[in-house]
């Protein structure tokens, strides 16, 4: 029998149990996507357990839900992820590249 997408990704990171239905299992991440609207929060999360860098091989962070600029929270928050991006090795995804 065939298997399906997710279980081939399932299977190709599986780190831990077994792959069956209702089995807890561990897996590696190896990529993860972040956004502006809560993206912040993620990357506040990171600082506050003491993360230096993050270890996937591949992490963006997109900027592409608040782009409309009605005062000075959106644009504090896109320096912000911009920074932390740099900070982490995370890429970094200016606003208007997902459109």
């Amino acid at each position: 029998m065939k298997s399906t997408l997710v279980e081939k990704i399932l299977k190709a990171h599986l780190v831990e149990g077994n792959l069956s239905p209702g089995a807890e299992i561990g897996i590696r991440v190896d990529q993860t996507l972040t956004q502006d609207a809560t993206g912040t929060m993620t990357y506040l999360q990171l600082e506050a357990i003491g993360i230096d860098r993050v270890r996937t091989e591949l992490s963006v962070s997109y900027v592409d839900h608040n782009t409309l600029q009605s005062g000075f929270r959106n644009a504090d928050d896109h320096r912000y992820l911009q920074s932390v991006a740099a900070r982490y090795g995370v890429y970094f995804s200016r606003p208007g590249n997902a459109t």
